[in-house]
C-alpha cells in the first residue's frame, strides 16, 4: 500500500483535574495527532506530545516540520513490510541531521507510531509483533501526584480509593517543609506496603539534592527522578554514589547515543523511556535493549495528557519489554475513570491489528 495523505490535527482535550509540575501548569492535553490514509483505504494514527524542557519540541514546530518537510518526503512511499517503515525512519532522520535540525524526536515518534499502526493493519498483525515477543511484563502501574496541597492529596485519594495504588511518583519542589508534609500524609493514607518514588525534573543543585533526600530517606523513597539538570552527568553520578539512592533519568534523554553517554557515566540505575521523546516505537525499543543488555533497568513513562493513541503505542511496547513500572501519566484522574489501566491488562489491546484502537 501507498501513504496518499497526511493529516495533522493538535489534542487539547480539557482535564478533569489540573496537574502542576516543576515544569508547567496543565489544564489540557497538548498533543499533536498524524493521521496517514493509504491508497488501499486503511487509515493510521500517530501521536507526538512535545515538551520544550525535553526535545525542544512544541506543538507548533511539530506540525510544521510534519507538515512542511516530512509529508512530502512520506507521500507515495510503500509499506509492504518492517524494513519499508525502518528505511522511511531513517531517512526522515537523515533529512534532520543533514538540515542542522536537533529537535525532531518527538515529531519523528508520531510518524513512527502511525506507520507501524498502518502496517500491522495491512498485515493483521499487532504492532507488538514488530517490536518482539510478547512477554507478558509483570510491570507494576503507577501513577503521579501533582503540586497538590495536602487537603487536595486527600480528596483526591478518598476520591480514587478504590484504585489498587501499590506504585506512586511524588512530584517535589523546593521546599523542604512542604515536600515532607505531602510525603508524610501520602505515607499516613497509603501504608508502608506502597512504593514511593520522588519527581525532581532536574530542578535541585547537588547540594539541594544531598539535603533535600537525606531529610526524605525516611518516607521509604525507593528511587528519585531526574534530581539534577539534564547534562550534570557528573553531580548524577555522585549523587548516586554519596546517597546510594536509585537515580531514574529522564529529561537527560531522548536518543540511543544519550542513552549511552548516560549509561557509560553511570549517571543513572533506571531509564524512563517515553514513547513520544524517544522517536517512536522502533528507537524506544533500541534504547531499552541497550539499556537492559548493559544492566540498567527502565520504566515506561508518559507526558502528562497523553491521548489513547500514545497509551494504546506503550503497551506494545511494554508487551515486548522488561520494565520496572509503567507510569499511567495521571490520565485515568485527568479525563476520568474510564481510561484507568489495571494491573494485568498490559496485553489488553495488543491483539487487534496495528495499535489496537477502535476506527476513528
Amino acid at each position: 500500500m501507498k501513504i496518499s495523505d497526511i493529516r495533522v490535527y493538535q489534542s487539547t482535550k480539557p482535564f478533569n483535574i489540573a496537574f502542576h509540575s516543576g515544569q508547567a501548569f496543565r489544564t489540557q492535553s497538548e498533543s499533536v495527532i498524524v493521521r496517514m490514509d493509504y491508497d488501499n483505504g486503511i487509515s493510521s494514527y500517530g501521536e507526538s506530545a512535545p515538551r520544550n524542557y525535553v526535545s525542544g519540541e512544541t506543538l507548533f514546530t511539530v506540525s510544521g516540520l510534519i507538515l512542511n518537510s516530512f509529508t512530502p518526503l512520506l507521500l507515495h512511499q510503500e509499506i509492504r513490510k518492517i524494513e519499508n517503515v525502518e528505511s522511511i525512519l531513517k531517512a526522515l532522520e537523515d533529512f534532520c541531521l543533514q538540515k542542522g535540525l536537533k529537535a525532531y524526536q518527538s515529531a519523528l515518534g508520531a510518524v513512527d507510531i502511525a506507520l507501524m499502526d498502518g502496517l500491522g493493519k495491512l498485515e493483521k498483525k499487532p504492532t507488538a509483533a514488530y517490536l518482539g515477543p510478547l512477554i507478558g511484563s509483570c510491570a507494576a502501574y503507577s501513577v503521579s501526584v501533582p503540586f497538590l496541597p495536602t487537603e487536595k492529596i486527600r480528596q483526591m485519594f478518598q476520591r480514587f480509593r478504590h484504585y489498587p495504588f501499590s506504585h506512586l511518583k511524588v512530584l517535589v519542589g523546593e521546599d523542604l517543609s512542604w515536600n515532607a508534609d505531602r510525603l508524610s500524609l501520602i505515607r499516613s493514607l497509603l501504608g508502608d506496603s506502597v512504593d514511593i518514588r520522588i519527581e525532581v525534573n532536574g530542578k535541585w543543585s547537588l547540594e539541594q539534592a544531598l539535603a533535600s533526600v537525606r531529610d526524605m530517606q525516611k518516607f521509604g523513597i525507593s528511587a528519585i527522578e531526574q534530581p539534577l539538570p539534564p547534562h550534570d552527568l557528573k553531580g548524577l553520578r555522585r549523587f548516586r554514589e554519596e546517597t546510594g539512592m536509585r537515580v531514574i533519568a529522564d529529561e537527560s534523554f531522548c536518543t540511543l547515543s544519550d542513552a549511552r553517554r548516560i549509561i557509560e557515566s553511570r549517571a543513572c540505575d533506571i531509564l524512563n523511556i517515553k514513547v513520544s521523546k524517544c522517536g517512536g516505537l522502533l528507537r524506544s525499543k533500541a534504547i531499552a535493549n541497550f539499556a537492559l543488555s548493559a544492566g540498567v533497568l527502565c520504566q515506561l513513562g508518559a507526558h502528562v495528557g497523553e491521548t489513547e493513541i500514545l497509551a494504546a503505542a506503550g503497551r506494545h511496547f511494554a508487551a515486548t519489554t522488561n520494565l520496572l513500572w509503567i507510569d499511567g501519566g495521571y490520565s485515568f484522574l485527568l479525563f476520568g475513570e474510564a481510561g484507568a489501566a489495571e494491573p494485568g491488562s498490559i496485553k489488553e489491546g495488543v491483539l487487534g491489528p496495528g495499535l489496537g484502537l477502535p476506527s476513528r
